[in-house]
């Protein structure tokens, strides 16, 4: 059994994987949480204190770009990373500007919990109305709460482009994305997938963000792969 090492994204605990971890063959997941860390050097730090190296890494939006930072900073002790619904690139001044406003109102109001409308930005039309799957969002966003989602967005918002520094890397990196993600671009990722040294990408059909819990069997099957 090999150590395969999964970080999660924002607001999103090891509940995320419930699906994929009981379908995997010849793996020990473990799962690593970086909910608790204030920036993208805690991050690293919290990495570096679970793996050991050489590691496989699968990192899901978040937790994909944190992997994929950690890799550009401790190449040697990282085997293959399995990016999933993240892209390399910083956050842009739109998106930066929503964070701060978002915090901003955190701070001065109470939090109700993650938003329906929210959730199906998140998802396929198909899964708007799949209550085990929301219901999963909705029990992540309120096991972590409103401490831990003002520490993510604040740890998170300075997100540089860290593009050049990926491509540099000789590792293996799989990339997947799903088609109808609204927040990652998957042409934009297979563009920097066919530029890496050992880059390969896959393109989930009839599928959102949530690529982990809407399409788990196709996950896991793409994982026993590696």
């Amino acid at each position: 059994m090999q150590q395969v090492y999964f970080i999660s994204g924002t607001m999103c605990t090891v509940d995320l994987w419930q699906f994929v971890f009981p379908k995997l063959e010849k793996t020990q997941p473990v799962h690593i949480d970086i909910t608790p860390a204030n920036s993208f050097e805690e991050i690293n730090e919290i990495i570096l204190s679970v793996i050991t190296e050489p590691a496989i890494i699968v990192g899901f939006s978040l937790g994909g770009f944190s992997a994929m930072n950690f890799a550009t900073q401790f190449p040697q002790k990282v085997k293959k990373l399995i990016v999933i619904a993240a892209n390399t690139r910083g956050l842009n001044n739109k998106e930066i500007q929503l964070r701060k406003s978002t915090i901003e109102f955190l701070e001065k109001h109470s939090y109700k919990g993650i938003s329906q409308v929210r959730i199906q930005q998140f998802l396929h039309p198909d899964n708007h109305q799949n209550l085990e799957i929301v219901n999963i969002i909705k029990k992540m966003d309120a096991n972590l709460g409103k401490e831990v989602l003002i520490r993510q967005l604040k740890a998170t918002s300075k997100r540089i482009d860290i593009s050049e520094k990926v491509l540099e890397l000789p590792i293996p990196i799989l990339c997947v994305v799903a088609e109808n993600d609204v927040l990652i671009e998957s042409l934009e990722v297979k563009a920097v997938a066919k530029k890496l040294k050992k880059g390969t990408f896959i393109n989930i059909k009839n599928c959102g963000h949530m690529i982990p819990l809407e399409k788990p069997n196709e996950l896991a099957h793409i994982l026993n792969l590696i």
